[in-house]
């Protein structure tokens, strides 16, 4: 039987009307006799009102920092009060974070109405379905194996990346290097893909593709022939063929599968051109090329960080998407990219193929 919630007050803290508008229904389908509304839970936390008997935090489009915040402002604010969290990542590691910032419930977007109002009348209560005591060590379980899992995933790809770049003949120090740079830009352009490790996997794999390139084509001191580069310009897709099976986002195959296509579309694998190019691809290939002409060669010298950055700028619009150049400009002009750690790029490395992004 549920439990009474007559006379109670239940507040939805959210910006979006239609959560809003199904919460609102289920809570009076429930008994509840007020439902009201609000925009934040900043707002919750310096309100005057009465506190509710039931807060609805809509963290739907938040990260799990901002839904712990966000749990720890409506304490602050309406203290003892309990909260129901609307959250759609289920890992365990996000379920313990936003537990432990004192939620008694935590329900999916798209959860049932007779779910979600079980889960109400619950929280009127002060109590979650389940007794987050009996399952804690549970979700700290998860948590944990789920966090080795990503140490060891890490390890695979870094032994993976060494094993390629080995048979290419560059330092690990040097692949590394090319990856911060890379996160850097990624920080300025879409700072998502720096909440994961995908992007930086992606980094790391971006030439995986040339394990299956021989190394009598990689290691040619003279141009090669048309039947050469037409191998060397297979190694995107072998590379998506070996990234493909190892579980991991979409934006690993992204990088590895596009780096070497062009905003004119005058790329490979597939010619893509403009906004065509995965974002995550169009990032990295502008580090590549800042790569490409910072790295020593025994045929020639590096080219000074200063002038490959004008280098990379010119091609706006046309090698590269003008604003991801914008977005390095800016993080070089503010700072929040150093390019002179790009100088680490000038250490002397063997000969080794580079891969124009242009079609020759």
């Amino acid at each position: 039987m549920g439990e009474n919630v007559t006379g109670k007050h239940v507040i939805f803290v959210g910006m979006d009307a239609g959560r809003f508008a199904r919460f609102a229904g289920v809570s009076r389908e429930c008994g509840f006799d007020d439902v009201g509304r609000m925009a934040s839970a900043a707002e919750a936390a310096f309100s005057s009102e009465a506190a509710p008997n039931v807060a609805v935090l809509d963290a739907a489009d938040m990260n799990v920092d901002q839904a712990a915040a966000g749990v720890a402002l409506l304490d602050a604010g309406w203290p003892g009060v309990p909260s129901v969290v609307v959250h759609d990542d289920t890992d365990p590691a996000v379920v313990r974070t936003i537990l432990d910032a004192g939620a008694v419930s935590i329900v999916r977007n798209g959860l049932g109405d007779d779910e979600l109002g079980a889960t109400l009348r619950a929280a009127s209560s002060g109590r979650g379905l389940i007794d987050v005591d009996v399952v804690r060590p549970v979700i700290d379980l998860y948590a944990t194996m789920h966090a080795e899992s990503r140490r060891r995933n890490r390890a695979v790809i870094e032994s993976l990346a060494a094993a390629v770049e080995a048979k290419d003949t560059v330092t690990s120090r040097h692949l590394r290097a090319v990856s911060r740079l890379a996160t850097q830009l990624a920080r300025q352009v879409e700072p998502a893909y720096c909440e994961g490790d995908d992007f930086l996997f992606g980094c790391l794999l971006h030439d995986v593709g040339k394990i299956g390139v021989p190394e009598r084509i990689l290691m040619k001191p003279g141009a090669l022939t048309e039947d050469e580069w037409e191998v060397m310009r297979r190694h995107p897709q072998t590379g998506a063929r070996v990234v493909r099976p190892l579980g991991m986002g979409p934006v690993v195959t992204d990088v590895v599968l596009y780096h070497h296509e062009r905003w004119d579309g005058r790329g490979y694998p597939d010619g893509l051109a403009g906004d065509e190019i995965p974002l995550a691809a169009r990032i990295f290939s502008v580090c590549d090329a800042l790569e490409a002409m910072t790295a020593a060669r025994p045929y020639r010298g590096p080219l000074p960080v200063s002038v490959a950055f004008e280098r990379v700028k010119i091609e706006a619009g046309h090698q590269f998407d003008p604003d991801v150049i914008a977005a390095l400009n800016d993080g070089v002009t503010t700072g929040t990219i150093d390019l002179d750690h790009a100088a680490e790029l000038d250490v002397e490395q063997p000969a080794r193929r580079r891969i124009a992004s242009s079609v020759r």
